[in-house]
């Protein structure tokens, strides 16, 4: 199945998530007028979530995408790994 789902960041910047998927993300695109930096890393943060199953709860989700970021020492500019979390979530209950 295909997900999308859009949000607006409040106080920040626009969040879209498009994603395959099954029981499990199978692929997924972070898309948005948010930065980050380093800019590169956004293919592996979409990387870190191939797989998960898509009832992992709202949290669960955020929690891994902190550890991603942390690891990585990725800057997210107008986005939070909740809001990236959240809007996931919205993409796979459309």
């Amino acid at each position: 199945m295909k997900g999308f789902a859009k949000q607006k960041v409040p106080g920040g910047k626009l969040l879209a998530v498009k994603l395959d998927y099954s029981d499990v993300i199978e692929k997924i695109e972070i898309l948005g007028d948010f930065f980050l930096h380093p800019e590169d890393l956004l293919q592996k943060i979409e990387k870190s979530l191939v797989g998960i199953h898509v009832d992992e709860s709202e949290q669960a989700i955020a929690e891994k995408l902190k550890r991603v970021v942390e690891t990585n020492s990725i800057e997210l500019i107008g986005i939070t790994p909740e809001a990236i979390a959240q809007t996931i979530k919205m993409a796979v209950k459309k």
